[in-house]
């Protein structure tokens, strides 16, 4: 089957992944949605709850990183999706999340060393859903939300070359994006061909450290783990008018400390992870 064919396929069953969900998690989820944002004003200090970014697209409830994946989670009334990006071995951005094909697609090998042709063939969890390149997705997203473009392999390329492409068809986006990395060098790449772009370092540990390169870059966002979240790290963040976005929020249980540390987002595997816990933390 040829590359258009197979997506032309695809698209079918996009449809019927959305109609699937739609069923389970559409009304109350939309509903939910409605009744947020009559409560918001769009300053930080004044939001009673926070951003919900959809982690890979709502990870959970969708074949991540794909064009369902983004349709979907706008759907359920996603704000911010967050999107992980590599390069192929011919230097093509694609929204993949892991180094290697193998785990989560029917292809197999490092994708940075796979041509693209191999690498948007790829199934992903046996969905119907290939792998989509970065312009694809981006032209599959609703221009209100947010999205959180994460640099995770930079392949055969430099990272100041990854971030000249990656930012090129990112500004065709009619939407607002910004990017985050584990990886500084990344970000400083990133600063580099277009300082207008806003950045946040992702870490799970030294929390010091990634304070001072969140400085160091002027960074919109610091991105924190949840097991490195404290007080402190949100005051300072907040002190310094940084945007403090926790993850992987995957229950109401683990929303209700960000919630009382004052989080600016939940990055989240499933929409609403936060709509009990703020019940329950403002009662």
């Amino acid at each position: 089957m040829s590359r258009y064919s197979k997506r032309v396929v695809n698209r079918v069953s996009r449809r019927n992944v959305l109609g699937a969900a739609g069923m389970t998690l559409g009304v109350s989820a939309l509903s939910g949605t409605g009744t947020a944002r009559e409560t918001r004003n769009g300053t930080r200090g004044a939001r009673e709850d926070p951003y919900i970014t959809a982690h890979r697209g709502f990870r959970d409830v969708f074949p991540q990183n794909t064009i369902a994946a983004v349709e979907g989670s706008s759907r359920l009334g996603a704000e911010r999706i967050e999107i992980d990006v590599e390069a192929t071995s011919d230097g093509e951005i694609v929204v993949f999340h892991d180094a290697r094909l193998d785990d989560l697609t029917d292809e197999e090998g490092l994708v940075a060393e796979t041509p693209a042709e191999t690498v948007l063939q790829a199934e992903v969890l046996d969905s119907g859903e290939t792998i989509p390149t970065l312009a694809e997705t981006l032209a599959a997203t609703r221009p209100s939300v947010l999205i959180n473009i994460e640099f995770k392999d930079s392949g055969p390329l430099s990272w100041e070359e990854f971030a000249e492409r990656t930012l090129r068809i990112a500004s065709r986006y009619p939407g607002e994006y910004y990017a985050s990395s584990f990886d500084p060098d990344a970000l400083r790449a990133v600063r580099n061909v277009d300082p207008d772009v806003g950045v946040a370092p992702i870490f799970g540990s030294n929390k010091d450290e990634n304070l001072e390169i969140a400085r160091e870059l002027d960074a919109k966002a610091v991105n924190p783990s949840i097991g490195v979240l404290d007080r402190d790290l949100v005051e300072t963040a907040h002190e310094e008018g940084r945007e403090v976005n926790v993850w992987t929020i995957d229950s109401w249980r683990e929303a209700r400390k960000p919630l009382e540390l004052g989080v600016d987002g939940l990055i989240a595997d499933y929409p609403h992870m936060a709509t009990f816990a703020t019940s329950s933390t403002h009662s």
